[in-house]
């Protein structure tokens, strides 16, 4: 059965600037913080009369209660206004949308990597490790110390998140994938997933290094969408319709997705 999309008017309860060029909005979204569920995300409609005419999808950050959050960065004209706007001001909200992380009971360690603003789609998957009370290992990478996100929400958990950035200004110096290649290498678990959401770059690095250790892995990717209502395919990807197979066809990463098993994605170069 399809889960139920809401189209919900609200408006801004705060939107506050958490890191460079990256802010977290609150609102009230009663229905959507009722039924979203961890690696799903909203489309937002603001500003409509200012030639904005297109939502924006975000991913759910964290749900309280009503509240649900998002956090993003400002990357462009519509960001960039989303950033400006006070407490008050009117928002529409569409969803919950897309599919979830899938995470089994029986799991002996969950690995989360996020890349920059991608560790913004996998808070809601760590609340939820955390609730079931799977252990969990976070490993988030950052271009430096004034990009650094989530570190004192994940800590708040009771996770110490593992942290790379690209000039060592916090944690280990280099790529947090190099974090999950060590990590991988000296663990004695043995069911392990690994969850990750972030540059397409590191992304398929990603993938790579679970393959080579022989590691389940999930992938939320994060395609420039347009309707997110898979009207419009603006945002497919190229999927294994078996794994191991060289046949593909394009899916959705709105509908199909976001969430996508690694080794059946083909990773372009």
């Amino acid at each position: 059965m399809k889960q139920k999309k809401y189209d919900l008017k609200t408006t801004i309860l705060s939107n506050q600037k958490v890191a460079e060029d990256h802010y977290m909005l609150h609102c009230n979204c009663p229905e959507i913080a009722h039924s979203a569920e961890p690696g799903q995300f909203i489309h937002v409609l603001f500003n409509a009369g200012g030639g904005l005419l297109l939502r924006r999808p975000f991913t759910i950050y964290t749900i309280e209660g009503q509240q649900i959050s998002m956090l993003y960065q400002v990357i462009g004209e519509g960001t960039s206004i989303l950033s400006k706007m006070k407490p008050g001001t009117a928002i529409h909200v569409l969803g919950p949308l897309g599919n979830t992380f899938t995470v089994c009971d029986d799991l002996d360690l969950a690995i989360v990597v996020g890349g920059g603003a991608g560790i913004a789609s996998l808070m809601l998957l760590i609340t939820e490790l955390k609730t079931r009370q799977i252990e969990t290992s976070v490993l988030v990478g950052a271009m430096n110390e004034s990009r650094l996100l989530s570190q004192t929400d994940i800590q708040d958990l009771g996770i110490t998140p593992q942290i790379a950035t690209d000039d060592g200004s916090v944690g280990y110096q280099g790529l947090v994938t190099d974090l999950l290649s060590e990590l991988l290498s000296k663990t004695s678990k043995h069911k392990i997933t690994v969850f990750t959401c972030g540059p397409y770059g590191m992304l398929k690095a990603v993938a790579n290094i679970c393959h080579k250790f022989d590691r389940v892995c999930q992938v939320a990717m994060e395609n420039r969408m347009g309707c997110a209502l898979g009207v419009c395919l603006g945002c497919v990807c190229k999927v294994r319709i078996e794994t191991d197979s060289e046949e593909f066809e394009y899916q959705r990463v709105c509908t199909e997705g976001p969430v996508f098993a690694a080794p059946n994605i083909i990773w372009d170069i």
